[in-house]
């Protein structure tokens, strides 16, 4: 793993975001590439020969996505540059996943520019995939046959996957909230509701261990020319297939996308994770999904404080069922509120009285 060179000719790097692809980031933040992940894909490039002349940059949240559209005469590529702090064993995972999918006819990215992790003098990581096109989000159906076929493969036991671990990653992201957007009380409660997720997640009987995705969002799937696609394997993991199946129950219950979707998913999956062992799975593995839910608002505040009222509004709803189940759907926002002040969300919270064993997360 040694660095590259910098000592390439410097391409022109056009980074003004693809208009025909919106920018799949949950902050308000402006897209920026900043100048240390501009001189990783700079080295990288160079060290594979691509060209970065019209670079379109089509995520920029923790990670970087660039559309390198004339990295060969041929064709396009797929830059992902990858987080600091990111290991080299972390990254040459998502590869190697990336790679024994398509062999194993799961279609995803096939890695491109050799098929590995390049390092830079930079201290980040970048990776290289093909263009899948700018199709979109699947549709719930071929969603459910997608995560079927997943789960259906052999554990690739050569690829040594870390077990699944929910809370590591909120934990941590719960620390690094600043001061003025998460009050201490607030802090210290979300943080022992994560640690109690885990430990009930520890006793309850969820299934046998499958391939995971680990970030079942709808934005990780490509409706690509060539078939409806996985990407982005930054979590996967081997856990109970529950876990991947709580991804879209939550879209339903958190956000109030249509349940007819949701519906055509698991039809399409073979399998309900809402009632799954009576629900058992999903009221413990949801409480994950909905404190990243809280997190991601409280993070967008951090940098606009139009997210304010929705972190707010989310934490609210997260206080108030851990002490009595509320009804779903609890109709979170994906985008911040017009205002910040008080009056400007609607925060209508109803009790649920489900029929037992079917209480909500």
């Amino acid at each position: 793993m040694n660095a590259l060179d910098s000592r390439h000719p410097r391409g022109v790097l056009d980074l003004a975001p693809d208009p025909a692809q919106a920018l799949r980031r949950v902050t308000g933040r402006d897209a920026t590439l900043s100048s240390q992940a501009r001189e990783a894909l700079r080295q990288a490039a160079a060290a594979v020969g691509f060209g970065t002349d019209g670079g379109r940059l089509l995520y920029a949240h923790r990670n970087w996505v660039v559309r390198l559209s004339h990295a060969t005469a041929a064709s396009s590529v797929i830059a992902k540059i990858h987080e600091p702090g990111t290991s080299w064993e972390a990254v040459h995972r998502q590869v190697d996943v990336a790679t024994w999918l398509r062999r194993n006819d799961v279609m995803t990215a096939r890695p491109a520019g050799g098929g590995r992790p390049l390092a830079t003098t930079t201290g980040l990581f970048v990776t290289f995939a093909e263009d899948l096109g700018d199709g979109g989000p699947v549709s719930p159906d071929q969603l459910g046959r997608l995560l079927a076929a997943l789960h259906a493969l052999p554990l690739p036991t050569h690829l040594a996957l870390p077990a699944l671990d929910p809370a590591t990653d909120p934990l941590a992201r719960i620390g690094r909230v600043p001061e003025n957007v998460l009050a201490s009380a607030d802090r210290c409660w979300l943080r022992e509701y994560v640690t109690a997720a885990a430990e009930q997640l520890r006793t309850t009987p969820c299934g046998s261990d499958v391939l995971l995705h680990g970030d079942l969002n709808t934005f990780n799937t490509i409706a690509s020319p060539a078939g409806p696609a996985l990407i982005d394997f930054e979590n996967v993991a081997r856990g109970p297939a529950a876990y991947d199946l709580a991804f879209q129950a939550w879209r339903w219950h958190g956000f109030g996308e249509d349940p007819d979707d949701y519906q055509r998913f698991c039809s399409s999956y073979g399998a309900d994770v809402t009632t799954l062992r009576q629900g058992a799975p999903y009221r413990v593995l949801v409480q994950f999904r909905a404190a990243i839910g809280v997190l991601i608002a409280l993070e967008a505040a951090a940098h606009d404080r139009a997210w304010a009222v929705e972190a707010g509004y989310r934490m609210e709803c997260l206080r108030a069922h851990a002490m009595r189940p509320l009804s779903y759907p609890w109709n979170w926002q994906t985008r911040p509120a017009l205002t910040s002040e008080p009056g400007g969300r609607s925060t209508s919270i109803t009790p649920a009285t489900p029929p037992d064993g079917a209480a909500g997360a």
